[in-house]
């Protein structure tokens, strides 16, 4: 009697073993997939700024100068043309090309080869011209300005 336990106990050993390392090793890793996003969204208002026209203009003629062209056409409208060579035309957009394909009304932004447009919109409070400005492009040219 006591070598049927003795051996009852072994295979419960063995099975459970067998159920634990069969369960460790089916669990394989996942491969890390990137979630889907769809372009045509806008960006949420917590991914926007208000900044004062002065200011940006500012802003931009510290990190660019004479690369960049900034006007008003219509007054509802604030845009930036920058011409420039090499990587630092992507510093922008923070180097975030879901900037460039997003679908906002506040604002677009579209580079070809070297050259960069941005088209922002303009919005009137208490008589001063505020721009809406995604974070990613306030945040690196405030960083390109204070660097500089």
């Amino acid at each position: 009697m006591k070598n049927t336990t003795k051996i009852s106990i072994a295979l419960g050993l063995v099975a459970l073993v067998t159920g634990i390392m069969l369960w460790f090793y089916s669990q394989k890793p996942q491969a890390f997939v990137p979630e889907e996003v769809d372009a045509t969204e806008e960006l949420s208002d917590r991914n926007m700024v208000r900044i004062q026209v002065d200011s940006l203009t500012n802003i931009i003629q510290q990190v660019y100068g004479n690369e960049a062209t900034i006007s008003m056409p219509d007054g509802e409208a604030y845009v930036v043309k920058v011409q420039n060579q090499g990587n630092e035309i992507s510093n922008f957009y923070n180097d975030n090309p879901r900037l460039l394909e997003v679908k906002d009304e506040r604002f677009s932004i579209k580079r070809t080869g070297n050259s960069l447009e941005a088209n922002f919109m303009i919005e009137r409070i208490q008589e001063k011209q505020y721009a809406f400005v995604p974070t990613d492009v306030v945040y690196k040219l405030a960083e390109l300005a204070y660097n500089k």
